[in-house]
């Protein structure tokens, strides 16, 4: 496993047991590395599950519109964190692969 891999498993697990703390650690740490705009949705999603608040999109002109946009942000995140989780699961199956050959 990479070091690159490793680093985001680490922080996939965290997010799964729900310790968010120590997964935005992790993602910051990688997002440091590797770039920030690779993993901007997951900082947000974990700051947002420790504040308990849901993400504040950008001012808008109705409350409507802003609790419009902050569920579809938030299910946004949770898709990213889901494809994050998907993508690197996929990555491992093919490492492995590999390594069987």
């Amino acid at each position: 496993m990479t070091t690159q891999t490793l680093l985001v498993a680490q922080a996939v697990q965290h997010y799964r047991q729900g310790d968010y703390k120590q997964a935005l650690k992790h993602y910051q740490q990688a997002a440091a590395k590797y770039g920030q705009h690779l993993f901007k949705a997951n900082v947000q999603l974990c700051e947002q599950k420790l504040n308990g608040k849901p993400l504040q999109p950008a001012a808008s002109n109705t409350l409507q519109t802003n609790a419009s946009n902050s569920q579809a942000l938030a299910q946004q995140l949770e898709q990213t964190q889901q494809l994050l989780e998907h993508y690197y699961t996929r990555t491992q199956e093919l490492e492995y692969q590999l390594q069987d050959r």
